[in-house]
C-alpha cells in the first residue's frame, strides 16, 4: 500500500511539471504574440505621427507663403530697344493738336509716347514735368510728346487736360488697340523714338527730370 502511494505521488509530481512546464510554454507563447501584435501598432503609431508631422509642416509652409508679400515683378515692355514702333493713328481729345495723329506722319522727328492714366497717382506726379520739358523745349520743334490713355472715359481727358494746362496731345486709345501692341502691363510707361521710328527707351516707371533727360538723349535730343 505504501508502495502504491509512493508511485501514485511520484506520478502527481510528474503531472505537476508537466502543468508547470505547460503553463510557462503558455506564457511564453502569450507573451509572444503580443510582441508581434505590438510590432504592428507600433508601426501605425509611427505613421499616423508621420503623416500628422508632414500636415503641419504643409499647413505651416502654406500660412508662411500666403502671408508673406509677394516679390515685386517688374513689368516687361512688349517693344524692345533697336525694334520699330508700331504705328497708329488715334484721335486727340484733350491738350493741343487734332484730330487726329498718326505716329507715322511724325517719321523725322524724335518722339516721346506717355501712355497714362488720370486714375494713377504716379501718372498724375510725371504730367507737370512733362508739361515744363515739352513747352520748353517740345513746342518749339525739339520733340513731339504725346500722351495716349486708354483707361478712362474719353470725356475726362480734356477736363484733366485743362486742370493741369497740358498743351501737348492727349489721345484717346478706344479699346486699347494700341496699349496691347505696345504691351503696355504697367502706367505710367513712357517710350522714346527716334527719327526713324526706333524705340530707343523704355521707362516703366514715373519719370524723373534725370530719366526724362536720358531718354531724349538716346533720341538724339540734348537739352542745355
Amino acid at each position: 500500500m505504501a508502495q502504491k502511494r509512493g508511485v501514485l505521488s511520484k506520478e502527481q509530481t510528474e503531472r505537476q511539471l508537466v502543468r508547470e512546464q505547460r503553463r510557462e510554454f503558455e506564457a511564453e507563447l502569450a507573451a509572444h504574440y503580443e510582441r508581434q501584435v505590438g510590432r504592428p501598432r507600433d508601426r501605425r503609431r509611427l505613421i499616423f505621427m508621420g503623416v500628422l508631422i508632414l500636415v503641419v509642416l504643409l499647413a505651416g509652409g502654406y500660412i508662411v507663403l500666403t502671408l508673406l508679400p509677394a516679390p515685386a515683378q517688374t513689368p516687361t515692355p512688349g517693344i524692345a530697344v533697336g525694334q520699330p514702333a508700331p504705328d497708329f493713328t488715334l484721335p486727340v481729345y484733350g491738350g493741343s493738336g487734332g484730330p487726329t495723329v498718326s505716329l507715322k506722319a511724325l517719321r523725322g522727328h524724335p518722339v516721346v509716347i506717355n501712355f497714362w492714366s488720370e486714375s494713377c497717382d504716379p501718372c498724375r506726379r510725371e504730367v507737370p514735368l512733362l508739361q515744363r520739358t515739352y513747352e520748353q523745349y517740345g513746342a518749339h520743334g525739339a520733340f513731339v510728346l504725346l500722351g495716349i490713355n486708354q483707361a478712362d472715359p474719353k470725356e475726362d481727358i480734356a477736363s484733366f487736360g485743362r486742370a493741369f494746362k497740358v498743351t501737348y496731345p492727349l489721345l484717346f486709345d478706344a479699346g486699347g488697340n494700341v496699349n496691347a501692341a505696345y504691351h503696355i502691363t504697367a502706367i505710367p510707361t513712357t517710350y522714346f523714338i527716334d527719327r526713324q521710328g526706333i524705340v530707343r527707351a523704355v521707362a516703366i516707371t514715373e519719370l524723373t527730370e534725370q530719366s526724362l533727360r536720358q531718354g531724349l538723349a538716346d533720341i538724339g535730343v540734348q537739352l542745355p
